[in-house]
Formats: C-alpha cells, structure tokens, sequence
C-alpha cells in the first residue's frame, strides 16, 4: 500500500469517528506523510480548541486551496459551489469568517463573508448570516435595515439582526415591535435558547433543533449585551409573553414566569392574552406548533409589550 492509498484509508477513518482525540490522531498521521493535505488540515482545525491554532490552519487550508484553484479553475458553465474544489474552499473560508469573528477580527470576517457571497447567489452557505451578524457587532444598524430591503426571502438570522437595528435605533417603538415578532416567527425555539428556557440539545438531536441552538449562541452576545439591560428585557419580555401564551412553560414553572412578567411590567398583557387564547373552544386540542401559530399572530397584532408614546 502506497502512501496515497494508506491516506486514503485514514481519512475514511476519520470521516467515520465521533471522537475528537481520534480524529486528532489520525489527523497527525496523515499530515505526516502529507504536510500539505488540506483535507487533513480542515480535520484538525475542526478540533482544535485554541482559536489562533485554528485560524492559522484554515489560512494554510485556504492558500494552498487558492493555489489549487488558480492552477484548475471552475469551469464558467459550473456553479462555483458545485464544483467539487469550490465547495471545499468555502468551506473553508465558512470556518475561517466564523473564527476571525470569534477572536473579534471583524475587518477580516467581514471581507470573507462577503467573498462566499459572491459565489453563493442561492444561500446555501452561512455566508449572509455571518454577514449580518458582523454588520450586528460593527453597530452599523443602518447598513442592515438597507440590506433587509434588498433581501428576496427573511431568513432567521437576517430577521434577528433587523430586530436588533430596529431597537437600537428607535428603542421601544411599533417597528421594533413587529421586527421582534417577526424573528420569533422565523425560529420560535431560538429566543428561548437564548435566554436558557431551552436545554442546550444532544448530539442525536434534530437537525432543525441543532440549527435553532447553533443560531441563539451566536445572537446571545447580540441581544445580551453586557451593560445594556433594555434588549435584554426586550427580548426577555417577548419570550416569556410567548412561552406563557402559547403555554410552553412546564406547569410547575408557570408562577415564575408570571413573577417575572409582572417584574417587567407585563403581567396585565400576560393574563390578556393568556385569557384571549385558553378560552378558545379548541385550546386544548391544538398542537404545540399550532398554539405557538396562534399566540405570535395575536402578539404581532397587538400591542403586548411597553412601547414609547
């Protein structure tokens, strides 16, 4: 067995483990007889927990990907994330944006962000919700209400990130309001994660449910800011007016959370709206999905939360 082929059977190896030690191990190995796999290098950076290894091995996955690229380009009549190669580079660059942005690099995740967008018309990466959530960080509220309009179809994180500009620019106001409302709808469990209402999901989880968590962590700094309380209770309020009216809260849990509206200011449109939707002759047979439908469309309809004058 040749050096290629023994590389070839550990990368299936290590395709196939849950472990990251053993994905580590095997990572190494390869490396060894190929110090240039790319392959390799993306395994190991997956992996490693210390964030300025991890972006200088996606930097070194991404240069010698660019090298590949230049000397085999996709062909024009290939969508650039069909072909094989560019899907493997911006993947890379995926993880590289993530990581720049994580270690505050804003400048740097910026400028890949928009270079997966470029060559992802479709969104089928997380190119456009690392976009925003940058654009979040950079407090350019303006720039993401302007990007919202020229958005074909709302997604969760471009709707988190309209919510957040709208509040901040305007505060407590009916915009702001249906913005919240309409980011809760995109992605009800989200709010509810963030705030810690929701367990964090095992690994056998949906892939909806890891999605909703995976999104909540990366708005948690968003909308928690430390030292700014009103966002914190903006969002506080919606999910615990959400939870209570379409009775999501275990029972037992039920008294705390009306505690806590009423700490907010929000006990009397807590009983409103609980009484409005429990005396539904068909309450107590609708579906969880069903009851969250039916409590988001009377809470975007009306006015549940404090508001300026």
């Amino acid at each position: 067995m040749d050096a290629t082929q023994k590389i070839e059977r550990l990368l299936d190896e290590a395709y196939t483990t849950n472990d990251p030690e053993e994905m580590e191990r095997i990572a190494r190995i390869i490396l060894n007889y190929d110090q240039d796999n790319v392959e390799a290098i993306i395994l190991l950076a997956d992996v490693t927990e210390d964030s300025k290894e991890k972006i200088v091995l996606l930097q070194k996955a991404s240069s010698l990907l660019e090298r590949d690229l230049e000397e085999s380009p996709v062909p024009e009549e290939i969508a650039f994330l069909d072909d094989e190669l560019g899907m493997l580079y911006v993947a890379v660059l995926q993880r590289l944006g993530f990581s720049y942005f994580s270690e505050g690099e804003n400048e740097k995740a910026l400028e890949i962000a928009n270079e997966i967008m470029e060559v992802d018309p479709e969104q089928q990466t997380l190119g456009r919700t690392l976009f925003y959530r940058i654009l979040v960080d950079m407090n350019e509220y303006t720039a993401i209400l302007e990007e919202c309009l020229k958005e074909r179809e709302p997604f969760p994180a471009m709707l988190h990130s309209k919510a957040i500009a709208a509040f901040r620019l305007s505060g407590a106001t009916m915009p702001a309001y249906r913005a919240l409302w309409e980011a809760f709808a995109a992605d009800p469990d989200v709010p509810f994660h963030i705030l810690g209402y929701y367990e964090e999901p095992d690994e056998e989880a949906e892939e909806e449910e890891l999605e909703s968590y995976s999104l909540a962590m990366l708005f948690e700094d968003a909308w928690l800011t430390e030292g700014d309380a009103s966002s914190a209770n903006w969002i506080a309020g919606g999910t615990i007016l959400l939870g209570l009216a379409a009775s999501l809260f275990p029972p037992e849990n039920t008294e705390k959370m009306l505690v806590l509206a009423d700490a907010l200011g929000l006990a009397d449109a807590a009983e409103d709206i609980m009484v409005k939707l429990e005396s539904r002759q068909d309450w107590s047979v609708l579906s969880q999905s069903e009851r969250l439908k039916e409590a988001l469309k009377l809470l975007s309809e009306g006015e549940y939360l404090p508001l300026k004058s």
